[in-house]
């Protein structure tokens, strides 16, 4: 093999699992308290791995730590007892010592990312030899806004771990029955970090649901996608309906309109501009509008493609 063969064929790396741990909310502590949790942190992670039995494999993996959390390896073999019984373990760990932690007023709650892919430059005696775009995404993917979301919309004394996995994990792991645990089990939902431009899809658990993760599901409180070409919803459209129904029909914008309002005399009223209609006795027909009574205007109007109505001198519409 020549030199320019071996510049370009280099090999692709160990393929692996990379778990991520973050503690949510850990800047909203004092010194003192980051530093109890720096310390609880190394042990409760070391105590989940026992409940999985997987301390003796991990012993001799990659560990770094990252300030506020850490980042591991997990040998491949090894990533379906993560799925099925780490996080879990992680849980009923965390579960176990928060009335201790919040005597002092700590509340240490963990995001966990999992993914699976090739790592170059492995060497499990230098934290920080291991490279390539699995290590950058695993950070990326436990930051994210949707996988926050869970923790931040939980009881804090409930719930203790939200949990992400790629979809290599999903794939490659899960869907392919190498796990007990179900497709079903998770929540597929973008994955989006504005701050380091990283966006991607990841599939969601949480070991211990409470408040409004259980009342609406994993994606109550998830951020909310903008519009196909980037633009964001306007902040100015809103629809209040009072009183009670009966043929009322509100449009949406129309020309420099931006709140078309209406009122029957059965005592509803409609406001706002957004494509609201309600009542009991209206006609649902497709592509049919009937309306009743008379529309003064102030200007032109078009009530719809082809409704052959006018303006007439007086400002009534009239029929053509």
């Amino acid at each position: 093999m020549d030199d320019q063969s071996r510049e370009i064929n280099r090999p692709i790396g160990e393929y692996i699992g990379i778990l991520a741990v973050d503690v949510h909310g850990f800047s909203k502590h004092n010194n003192v308290q980051q530093q109890t949790i720096v310390e609880v942190l190394a042990d409760v992670l070391q105590q989940a791995t026992i409940r999985t039995g997987l301390r003796s494999d991990w012993d001799d993996r990659f560990r770094a730590h990252r300030g506020d959390g850490y980042l591991m390896s997990v040998p491949q073999d090894l990533v379906a007892v993560v799925v099925d019984r780490f996080f879990d373990a992680l849980q009923a760990e965390l579960r176990r010592r928060a009335p201790q932690l919040r005597t002092n007023d700590i509340t240490l709650r963990l995001r966990a990312s999992l993914h699976l892919g090739p790592v170059r430059a492995f060497d499990a005696l230098l934290t920080d030899s291991p490279s390539g775009r699995i290590m950058v995404d695993v950070g990326r993917m436990v930051d994210a806004k949707s996988v926050k979301a869970l923790l931040d919309h939980s009881d804090p004394a409930v719930t203790h771990v939200a949990v992400v996995i790629s979809s290599s994990v999903m794939d490659e792991v899960v869907a392919a029955g190498h796990t007990a645990r179900q497709r079903t089990e998770f929540v597929q939902a973008p994955l989006e970090v504005d701050a380091k431009e990283y966006s991607g899809v990841g599939y969601l658990r949480v070991p211990a649901p409470s408040g409004e993760l259980l009342r609406s599901g994993l994606l109550s409180g998830q951020p909310e996608p903008e519009p196909d070409g980037g633009v964001a919803p306007s902040s100015g459209v809103q629809n209040n309906l009072h009183g009670y129904a009966r043929n009322v029909i509100q449009t949406g914008a129309m020309g420099d309109f931006t709140d078309q309002s209406a009122r029957s005399n059965g005592g509803i009223a409609v406001s706002g501009s957004n494509n609201t209609t309600a009542g009991r006795d209206i006609d649902r027909s497709q592509n049919k509008q009937e309306f009743s009574g008379r529309f003064h205007t102030r200007g032109d109007s078009n009530f719809s493609p082809s409704s052959g109505r006018r303006v007439g001198s007086g400002n009534t519409a009239e029929e053509q």
